[in-house]
């Protein structure tokens, strides 16, 4: 099957439980066979497949990128977003690891894997950001008619990853991510932000509208 250039940015692995259904090193093997140049993979709080990965892209000449869904949960609030961070270089790979040990160690045991916004703090160079679609906190906020709060919370990860964050679009048909979607096309503009489409990518085939 032919499928446009383009690069996979948001796959999941088997390692992100009951979401992902791709072995690490296949994710390599199924980027070549559909002319992908690069392709990331970006698992929920967890870096386990991230070698292997690596690995495997580099022998199938295909530049992988490695990222983390990281939980982060909103100052003075118990809701938790998820935030897609990307490696772009040693410092980031560190970092990345940092706070997503820290999500799994720092937090209360009864809460799912999550840091508080703050803890990025100090933990952001080298790492590359988007807002997350339907599970980032700006597109919830704007889906709720929060404008104000999400220019805010953008506002805050723009201090965090200067010239390093992007708006995420996505288009699923999800109800969070169609209520925001034309709030999030002009709050890019008003900011000069780039937008990235993406399509959430788990499973290696569809077919019968099942993955296999």
């Amino acid at each position: 099957m032919a499928f446009a250039p383009f690069v996979p940015l948001r796959v999941l692995s088997a390692f992100s439980m009951l979401e992902g259904a791709i072995e690490p090193k296949a994710i390599a093997k199924l980027a070549t066979e559909r002319g992908f140049p690069a392709i990331a993979m970006c698992d929920r709080n967890g870096l386990y497949g991230s070698v292997p990965f690596a690995q495997a892209c580099i022998e199938n000449g295909v530049q992988p990128i490695v990222g983390a869904l990281l939980g982060v949960a909103r100052p003075d609030s118990d809701q938790i977003d998820h935030l897609p961070l990307y490696v772009q270089d040693d410092a980031g790979w560190l970092n990345l690891c940092r706070l997503v040990s820290a999500a799994h160690l720092e937090r209360p045991l009864e809460q799912v894997p999550h840091v508080p916004l703050a803890a990025l703090e100090g933990y952001t160079d080298g790492l590359i950001a988007l807002t997350g679609a339907s599970e980032g906190a700006v597109t919830r906020l704007l889906a709720q008619g929060q404008g104000d709060h999400a220019a805010r919370y953008l506002d805050r990860l723009e201090a965090l990853f200067p010239q390093r964050l992007y708006i995420e679009l996505a288009r699923r048909g999800e109800p969070t991510e169609v209520a925001a979607e034309e709030a999030l096309l002009d709050l890019a503009v008003q900011l000069g932000k780039t937008e990235y489409g993406r399509y959430l990518s788990n499973l290696a085939r569809i077919r019968d509208g099942d993955g296999r």
